[in-house]
Formats: structure tokens, sequence, C-alpha cells
């Protein structure tokens, strides 16, 4: 039996060509890579177990400003929580630690703020910028912190918290800072309409124009907005 013979030299160089390309192509849609969820937890209601003077509050370590930041007392243990203002999807934690890190710490996750669920936990913390790919839901999330690395306590520069609200990567209005250009009573506060309350409601006074907004905390996607009419419902609206 004869040998077959190789191809010339230009079809092997077209072969070895097409070889590389169809790998390119198995490289290129193996699959589009997944967009990094929104920040939920920028300009949210903070509270800590304590504060170790006035100008280290809760609320600075969720401010956006990488100059201020929260420091506890120096005990164990102490923690830092921020309210999403509705039940979030929760995928990433970060620490921006200052100088006084947590050497053992938990993230945790809670509905209302009290029943607690660890979604990560550590007793090598390493102070810095601490990325922490996390799993888990809830409304309110905390760093819960047992062990400091230091004699100092707790300090966090910023406490991030990314993931998604709802159906997808919108911003939730429940809950959240509302107000209204009036209102036709005491009972009928701007509040009552995003207090997720379906039996509560806002009622302007009887004139025109009015309005009512929801502070969302920072910039968001919004993807949806539904309006529960009353009886009185706008005719024309923006």
């Amino acid at each position: 039996m004869n040998p077959i013979p190789p191809p010339p030299r230009g079809r092997r160089k077209l072969t070895a060509l097409m070889a590389v390309l169809v790998t390119a192509l198995s490289l290129t849609v193996a699959g589009p890579s997944r967009a990094a969820d929104p920040l939920l937890s920028q300009g949210k209601p903070a509270t800590a177990s304590s504060q170790e003077g006035a100008d280290v509050s809760a609320a600075k370590a969720v401010d956006g400003d990488a100059g201020t930041r929260w420091s506890s007392q120096f005990s164990d243990p102490q923690w830092l929580q921020v309210d999403l203002g509705a039940t979030a999807t929760i995928s990433q934690v970060v620490l921006q630690w200052e100088g006084a890190f947590g050497r053992a710490y938990k993230i945790q996750t809670s509905p209302d703020g009290s029943a607690w669920t660890d979604v990560y936990s550590t007793t090598t913390g390493a102070g810095g910028t601490e990325t922490l790919t996390v799993s888990g839901s809830g409304r309110y999330v905390r760093m819960y912190g047992t062990a400091r690395a230091s004699g100092y306590g707790y300090s966090l520069w910023e406490f991030k918290v990314y993931g998604t609200t709802g159906g997808g990567a919108c911003s939730a209005a429940q809950g959240l800072p509302a107000t209204a250009s009036s209102q036709e009573g005491a009972d009928v506060s701007a509040a009552k309409a995003v207090d997720g309350d379906a039996g509560t409601r806002w009622s302007s006074v009887f004139s025109d124009p009015q309005w009512l907004q929801v502070d969302l905390g920072a910039s968001a996607t919004v993807c949806q907005v539904v309006l529960q009419w009353e009886g009185a419902y706008g005719r024309a609206y923006k």
C-alpha cells in the first residue's frame, strides 16, 4: 500500500490556521461573563454595637468616602450592620479595614435585624481590603467581630455589600426615606406609600401640582415603577 502523501505546504498552513481559529472560537463562545452585582449598602441606614468617638459613627462606613470610618470601642465582641431597605440576594462583601481590623469575624444576614445567619466566617482575617464572595439573602447585613487583631477596636473605612434586590439588579424603594409636596392629614404621610403595607397610603392636599419622592440612598438602576392608586389618582403625571 502506498503511503498517503502529506498535503501541500500551503494547505498545511491553512489547516493549522483553521485549527487556531476553531480553538479561539471555542474559547469565545464558552459563555458570556457575568456582570458585577450593584452596590446596595452605600448611603443606607447603619448601626453598630458601639463607637469610639463622635466622628466615627456607623454611617461613616457606608458613606462612600474612603477617608471617613467607623471605629468601635476596645472590646469584644463588636458589630456593624446596614439596613438595605428590602430583602436582597447578597453575592459579595468588601471590608476596607483601617489599621484596627478583625482577626476573627463573621458576615451575617437577617430578614428582620434579630435572627442572624452566617454566610462567611474566619479566624485568620488579614486586614487591608478583604473581598469576600458570599451566598445568602436578607434585608440586614452585618460584620460580627469576635477577636481583634490589636488592642484597639474594629475600624472600617468602608463596609460594602453587593447583590440584587427583587428579580434582578434593580433598586427597591420599600422602607426608604420618602417626602412629598404636601399631605392631607397626619395619617397619610409620604412614608405610608413605601412601607410595603397595601392598607396605608399617602394623600396630598386638593390642588395641583403635587409630588411624592423616595431617596434610594445612592445612584441605582431603576427597571420598573409600580403605582398603586387609591380612588384619587393622577390623570396627568411624570
